[in-house]
C-alpha cells in the first residue's frame, strides 16, 4: 500500500510551504503514475500535471482553456504536454516556474501563489490514494491558512444560500451569510476547513453540523464582510466567479508575462 502520510515542521512558514508541497507532490506523482485518480473531478495525475507545468510555464496556454483569444495556444501546449513523458513531466514541476513566470520573482510572490495551489493539489492526489490519513501540519502553517479561509467564507455561504460558521480548531470561530438562513456549522483545523471550501466536502476532515437559522426577518443583515463585499460576493454567487476577496490577492501578483517566442515549455 502507496505510504502517503506526511509531516511537517512545527516551525513551518509560508515561505518554505509552497516549495514543499511542490517537491512533495511532484515525490507522489511519480509514486502514483499518471493514471491515478485525484479529488480534481474528471481529471487524472497526468491531467492535474499537465494544469501545473503549464501554469508554471505558459500562462498564456492555461488562460486560454477559458478564453478563446488564446485557446489554439492551449491546445497547442496541451498536446504537448501529454506527449511528454511522465517523469519529465513530472520533472518539470519540480523544477518550478520559469524566470518570465510572477511567481519565480520573490518568495513573497511565490508564497502568495502557489502555497494554497500546491498544498490543495497535493491533498488532491493524497486523498484519492487507498489508506491516506491526514498529515500533522505545523500551527504556523494551519495560521497562515486562515485570511484564505476568511477569504473564501463568504462567498461560499452565499453561493450556498446558508450561515456559515467556521470553527478552526485552536483559533477564533467566524461566520459569513444570512442569519436568516440555514445555519451549518464546520470544525475542524484550518487546513481542512480550505479544503472544504474549495469543494473537497466529502475528503476534508471536518464536522458538519445543520441548526435552524438565527433569524426569521427576511431582511436579515449579511454577516462576515463589508457592504462592498458582501454586494461583490453576491454578484459572484451570479456569476460564478472567484470571491472578490480571492481576486484581489490575485491582483497583487502581478501582470501576466508572455512566453519569449521560441522558448521550450
Amino acid at each position: 500500500m502507496l505510504d502517503t502520510r506526511g509531516r511537517l515542521g512545527q516551525a513551518e512558514g509560508m515561505t518554505s510551504l509552497a516549495r514543499e508541497e511542490r517537491l512533495r507532490l511532484a515525490s507522489l506523482l511519480r509514486k502514483v503514475g499518471p493514471g491515478a485518480p485525484t479529488l480534481c473531478e474528471g481529471w487524472n495525475a497526468r491531467d492535474l500535471a499537465v494544469h501545473l507545468v503549464m501554469r508554471d510555464r505558459d500562462l498564456p496556454a492555461l488562460v486560454g482553456e477559458h478564453l478563446k483569444l488564446f485557446s489554439k495556444r492551449h491546445e497547442r501546449v496541451d498536446e504537448l504536454l501529454r506527449d511528454t513523458p511522465w517523469i519529465e513531466l513530472v520533472g518539470k514541476i519540480a523544477q518550478g516556474p520559469t524566470a518570465w513566470n510572477p511567481s519565480s520573482w520573490g518568495v513573497g510572490v511565490d508564497s502568495l501563489m502557489n502555497t494554497a495551489e500546491f498544498l490543495i493539489h497535493h491533498e488532491d492526489v493524497r486523498r484519492a490514494q487507498p489508506g491516506w490519513r491526514p498529515r500533522e501540519l505545523g500551527t504556523q502553517v494551519q495560521k497562515d491558512m486562515l485570511p484564505l479561509v476568511r477569504a473564501l467564507a463568504l462567498s461560499y455561504a452565499i453561493r450556498q444560500g446558508l450561515h456559515l460558521v467556521l470553527q478552526p480548531r485552536g483559533f477564533d470561530s467566524f461566520r459569513a451569510g444570512r442569519t436568516n438562513k440555514t445555519t451549518i456549522t464546520v470544525t475542524g483545523m484550518p487546513v481542512e476547513l480550505l479544503l472544504y471550501l474549495f469543494g473537497r466536502e466529502a475528503h476534508a476532515v471536518v464536522e458538519v453540523r445543520e441548526s435552524a437559522p438565527v433569524s426569521a426577518d427576511e431582511d436579515a443583515e449579511v454577516v462576515g464582510g463589508t457592504p462592498d463585499e458582501v454586494a461583490a460576493a453576491e454578484s459572484d454567487s451570479v456569476e460564478g466567479e472567484w470571491p472578490a476577496a480571492v481576486r484581489s490577492e490575485k491582483k497583487k501578483r502581478g501582470p501576466i508575462v508572455e512566453k519569449p517566442e521560441g522558448s521550450e515549455i
